[in-house]
């Protein structure tokens, strides 16, 4: 295994470990940020860990002296178990997984997890159900993800764990640069090395945004712009055309190409169906100074 896969399991057993500090998770940070490469391993070990149950800590009180060896231990034998699954099992999705559920580009499909769990997975997304069928990793893409039983679901996206209880729903989305998840009923439970040990509660109607550097924050959003998506289509309210061509182009098998960067900016607001094909672009001429060409698999939109 080589230093940065090393270095990675490490800090998982560091992060979980019973006196890790303050100061441990800045320079988690700090060595995140070091390069570009830890943070994807880091998430890959950590996801690996989770599907693979993880390991929970003994409610004991024991001396200082006894705490300071024994997690020097348990920091080694957590770095030996996500070392030993690392090299045991191939870095692909489909490890420690039941079944892996998936959608293809403009496709929406309802899955049952379990007699208490039903998720809605939007277009490009992959989900890897966990063999007791109560755990599960959302590789990418966005899904809906509702429990009515009173057994916890915990979901893995991107180094952040979400828990759902009873009566919850939550709409989990893996960005570029930031993984959101939103509280649609009764409140979740987020844990992420950011949000320090103690985790943090998110609450119906809240957004909590996790970024690649380390940083979240939380808003209220506009719910039914950000779950109009179920319905096969998008709502866009004053948001920049690039924005929305991004938006778009998940659910596009023809991409649109933005070759004009003075209009990247421009606000529009409207509603897009998915299913409609080409109308965006049909309509985009008439609202903007601009034109479209067809290019090699894709709508190229260049200036007037």
């Amino acid at each position: 295994m080589d230093i940065t896969k090393t270095r990675a399991a490490e800090w998982i057993a560091r992060l979980h470990a019973e006196d890790c500090t303050d100061l441990d998770r800045d320079r988690f940070r700090d060595w995140l940020a070091s390069d570009p490469r830890n943070g994807p391993v880091f998430e890959h070990l950590t996801e690996l860990w989770e599907l693979a149950g993880g390991v929970t800590s003994p409610s004991v009180t024991i001396p200082h002296q006894t705490i300071r060896r024994r997690a020097f231990s348990r920091r080694h034998a957590l770095a030996g178990l996500v070392a030993t699954v690392f090299l045991a099992v191939p870095p692909r999705e489909g490890a420690h997984a039941s079944r892996i559920e998936e959608t293809g580009t403009g496709s929406i499909r309802d899955v049952r997890l379990t007699s208490r769990a039903h998720c809605r997975l939007d277009t490009q997304t992959r989900l890897v159900v966990g063999f007791d069928e109560q755990r599960a990793r959302l590789c990418h893409g966005q899904i809906m993800l509702s429990i009515s039983g009173p057994d916890p679901f915990h979901l893995s996206a991107d180094g952040m764990t979400v828990q759902l209880h009873d009566q919850t729903a939550a709409d989990i989305r893996i960005n570029r640069g930031n993984t959101e998840v939103t509280a649609i009923r009764g409140r979740v439970f987020l844990s992420a090395a950011p949000l320090r040990e103690a985790g943090r509660w998110v609450m119906p109607g809240q957004r909590l945004r996790l970024y690649r550097n380390g940083g979240w924050n939380i808003d209220y959003p506009d719910l039914e712009t950000l779950l109009s998506w179920q319905s096969g289509e998008l709502v866009f309210r004053n948001q920049p055309l690039a924005e929305v061509i991004q938006e778009i182009n998940r659910y596009a098998s023809r991409q649109i190409v933005l070759s004009a960067p003075r209009l990247a900016s421009q606000r529009l607001s409207g509603v897009y169906h998915v299913r409609q094909g080409d109308a965006f672009l049909q309509m985009l001429p008439h609202l903007l100074p601009l034109r479209i060409r067809a290019a090699h698999n894709a709508y190229e939109i260049v200036s007037l």
